[in-house]
C-alpha cells in the first residue's frame, strides 16, 4: 500500500439501500460533507460535467458485496473508492470508525491506496457471437447441470489438463480470500501482481488427468477453458455475480485496467487478515 494525495470537491456515496444501517450513516454523513465544502451526489450521472471520472472520490457503504455490484454498475471506474463496512466481513472495506471525521480526512486528501488488477475474460457462446467480462474479485467457471464439467484447459495455448468436476475459481488478490479460498487456494498480498487457478471438486480417477491444486500465475497469462461435452455438460461464467450461460469456451488474463481501493493511512493488510479470518 502506497500513499496518496488527493484533492477532493466532488463526492459520489452510494448506500446499501437493503441495509438500514448504511442508509442512516449516510443519511447523517450528507450534512457533514457538506459543511466541509463538499458537493455530494447519490447516484451515477450525479455530476455530468465529471465525464468518465464521475467524482473526485467515490464513497460505499455496504458490505463487499454490495462494493461488487457498485463497481459493476460504475463499470470498475478509474475514480478512488473508499468503502465502509455494513456487512458481515467486509474484507475489502474499512471499519466503521472511519466514517467518524470522515469529512475532514477527505479535505485533508491523504489516504493509503491499493491498485487492484482486473481479470478479463473473452466468452464464447454456444450459439455463437460472445462477450468480454471483467472482473474485480473472481471469474467462475463452473457447472450448469447435475453432471460434471468436462474441460480442456491450457495455459498460454499450452495444453495443461483434461479436466472433469465442478469448475474452477479464477481470482485476483482481492479475491484470493473468498470463494478461492474456501476452495483451498492461497491467500494473495495486494501488492503481488498475480491470479490465482483454484480448481472446484476435480474428480480424482485418472481417466479424467483433473488438476488437483492452486496454481499462481502472472497476470500476463492466458488461461483457456474449452467445454467438451456440450451441450448435455452445460458451462456458465460468473464474473463478480454477473452470470452467462451456455458458454462453449473461455480464456482469462489480466486486463490492463486498475481499480484503486483507499484505506486510512494506519491500515495494514496482515492485521486485517488476522482479525477477519483468524482472530485476535
Amino acid at each position: 500500500m502506497s500513499e496518496t494525495r488527493l484533492a477532493a470537491r466532488k463526492v459520489l456515496l452510494l448506500a446499501n439501500p437493503g441495509s438500514p444501517p448504511a442508509r442512516e450513516a449516510a443519511v447523517r454523513l450528507v450534512p457533514e460533507l457538506e459543511r466541509a465544502g463538499l458537493n455530494v451526489g447519490d447516484r451515477p450521472g450525479a455530476f455530468p460535467e465529471a465525464g468518465a471520472a464521475m467524482a473526485d472520490i467515490i464513497v460505499v457503504l455496504g458490505g463487499d458485496g454490495f462494493l461488487m455490484e457498485s463497481l459493476r454498475l460504475l463499470d470498475y471506474p478509474s475514480t478512488p473508492v473508499f468503502g465502509v463496512n455494513f456487512g458481515t466481513v467486509g474484507f475489502l472495506m474499512n471499519p466503521t470508525e472511519c466514517l467518524s471525521g470522515l469529512a475532514g480526512t477527505i479535505q485533508a486528501g491523504r489516504f493509503g491506496e491499493e491498485r487492484h488488477p482486473l481479470l478479463e475474460a473473452t466468452v464464447a457462446l454456444e450459439a455463437g457471437g460472445g462477450v468480454t467480462l471483467l472482473a474485480f474479485n473472481d471469474l467462475v467457471i463452473e457447472r450448469m447441470t447435475r453432471q460434471s464439467l468436462r474441460l480442456e484447459v491450457s495455459i498460454d495455448q499450452v495444453a495443461f489438463s483434461r479436466y472433469a468436476g465442478d469448475g474452477f475459481v479464477l481470482c485476483t488478490p482481492a479475491g484470493s480470500t473468498a470463494y478461492s479460498l474456501a476452495a483451498g487456494g492461497p491467500v494473495l498480498h495486494p501488492s503481488v501482481e498475480a491470479m490465482v487457478l483454484t480448481p472446484l471438486y476435480p474428480h480424482r480417477a485418472s481417466p479424467f488427468h483433473s488438476v488437483q491444486f492452486s496454481l499462481t500465475l502472472p497476470l500476463r497469462s492466458r488461461i483457456g477453458f474449452a467445454a467438451t461435452d456440450l451441450p448435455k455438460r452445460g458451462m456458465r461464467v460468473v464474473a463478480d455475480g454477473r452470470e452467462v450461460e451456455r458458454v462453449a469456451s473461455v480464456e482469462v488474463t489480466g486486463s490492463e485496467r486498475r481499480l484503486r481501493l483507499l484505506r486510512p493511512l494506519e491500515h495494514f493488510f496482515v492485521k486485517t487478515l488476522t482479525r477477519k479470518f483468524i482472530g485476535e
